[in-house]
């Protein structure tokens, strides 16, 4: 795989030991420490050091998942999460930040969190789907973080609120939709997202009104934003997760097989297939959850009829596209579109 520059690009896994102690263990320790965890705990089977936290020390995704862990189960009261994808954000440690802050607009804000995702949020990545009025943002793991997937979610949200109110001044009018029932603790997700929440919801999505991207940020300047994107380039040594960039492959051709994406890749089938393992998941998986995204726009947000979403999914029977509509969602085309 290639970057645009022509030079190979490495894909990030979750073990690569590359992302900035500083900014993400830091903050993530900062916020569980001021919610009453001991800071020994927080660290404790991470492989993370307290020098770890300050200087230019590297770490893992898997080290950061295990802190964030650590977290949920030492810190009091339900706001971590949150309060540490703010912190991401309003941190003065955050590499990322003058890139966004003198951009021309909020919608040249959400192109590039794709472009440097590696370092801005390698947890969670977003699959986008639009029609006349509203961007879709389908949240993806991009790292196999399993039950911890939540947590990376909320902290997600929270930063891209803090993203927008603190490049643009004002508070952005985003949708959040979570695939679990309302929370007991519903204040902590209205006072850090907004009250524009729904839940039991088939998938993690953020929906946004395409006039929002025009809404201008307080300090555009081309001179800086390009000074500050030379100097990201010169940390991306990754330009996408291994994840994604299978993702990328299905979404650019359904049919491909494992051994064809490995090989698009440049590595073997057997690698392929462990190192999906090793992020807990699998080619099939990642393909039928593609599937799934697909089902959903097309049947829960534009309401297309069956044919309609089948002619797009490329499905020829009917039958075969309920079936697997079914299958992918535990919903009936039907239900789907009454959620």
């Amino acid at each position: 795989m290639r970057s645009s520059d022509g030079k190979s690009a490495r894909l990030l896994t979750a073990n690569d030991k590359v992302l900035p102690g500083r900014q993400l263990a830091a903050n993530l320790v900062a916020v569980a420490v001021a919610r009453g965890a001991p800071e020994h705990k927080l660290l404790r089977g991470t492989g993370i050091f307290t020098d770890d936290l300050v200087g230019d020390s590297t770490l893992s995704c898997r080290q950061i998942q295990k802190l964030a862990a650590n977290a949920t189960q030492y810190a009091k009261g339900y706001d971590v999460a949150f309060r540490f994808g703010q912190q991401l954000i309003t941190g003065s440690m955050n590499d990322a930040l003058p890139y966004f802050m003198h951009a021309r607009h909020f919608g040249q804000c959400l192109r590039a969190l794709p472009v440097f995702q590696p370092l801005v949020s390698p947890f969670v990545s977003a699959q986008r789907f639009e029609d006349d009025d509203c961007y879709y943002y389908l949240l993806q793991d991009a790292m196999g973080c399993g039950k911890l997937f939540v947590f990376m979610v909320e902290a997600y949200c929270a930063a891209l609120v803090a993203l927008a109110k603190m490049c643009t001044g004002k508070r952005l009018p985003f949708h959040f939709d979570f695939p679990f029932g309302r929370p007991r603790h519903i204040q902590e997700y209205e006072e850090n997202l907004g009250f524009r929440l729904r839940f039991n919801q088939p998938v993690f999505a953020i929906r946004i009104e395409k006039q929002a991207m025009s809404v201008p940020c307080l300090q555009p300047n081309l001179t800086l934003q390009a000074y500050a994107r030379h100097r990201l380039n010169r940390q991306m040594h990754y330009r996408r997760g291994l994840l994604d960039s299978v993702r990328a492959l299905l979404h650019r051709n359904s049919s491909l097989t494992l051994p064809e994406a490995a090989a698009r890749l440049n590595m073997s089938a057997a690698s392929l297939k462990r190192k999906l393992s090793e992020h807990q998941t699998s080619f099939s998986d990642l393909h039928d959850n593609i599937r799934r995204q697909q089902a959903i726009f097309y049947l829960q947000v534009q309401k297309l009829n069956n044919e309609q979403s089948a002619v797009k999914m490329a499905f020829s029977d009917i039958t075969n596209f309920r079936r697997a509509v079914k299958r992918w969602t535990g919903l009936t085309p039907s239900e789907l579109r009454q959620v």
